[in-house]
């Protein structure tokens, strides 16, 4: 049997007074999601470098099979950083998540009960956001 994966979810925050760069695009007053899977930071991994979490995609793929654009590049073109739409797979107590990168399959697979209270939680802090924050992206190009 497949090993089953944790995933766990935090909000970084960069404020007005602090630049975040990343892949020449800079950010303050921001907010994005940090996603973690076995308690590897996923945006430390070359894979997932220079790209950020779509929460709302995110927050669909806990109902339901279906492919979801979990993942778009800092500008928010999900072409531009090579990002497509990830399979999720619903089966009876499992979450798998399928994701073609740069010619390579990666699979990760979650209890569903953990990854639907994880992305609920995470949900709690976004919703508790400071109002001057944005969440990051603002805005996503989905891929053609």
């Amino acid at each position: 049997m497949d090993s089953i994966n944790k995933i766990n979810f935090k909000l970084k925050e960069v404020r007005e007074n602090e630049i975040l760069e990343i892949d020449g695009i800079s950010f303050s007053n921001i907010a994005y999601t940090l996603v973690f899977v076995d308690e590897v930071d996923l945006f430390t991994i070359f894979y997932f470098q220079d790209s950020f979490l779509v929460f709302k995609e995110l927050k669909k793929s806990i109902s339901q099979s279906g492919n979801y654009l979990l993942f778009t590049g800092i500008s928010g073109i999900a072409d531009d950083a090579g990002w497509d739409y990830i399979e999720v797979i619903h089966d009876k107590n499992l979450i798998t998540w399928n994701i073609q990168r740069n010619y390579t399959l990666l699979t990760f697979r979650f209890e569903k009960y953990n990854y639907i209270k994880a992305v609920i939680e995470i949900e709690k802090v976004i919703e508790n956001l400071n109002a001057k924050l944005s969440l990051e992206p603002l805005y996503v190009i989905y891929p053609e």
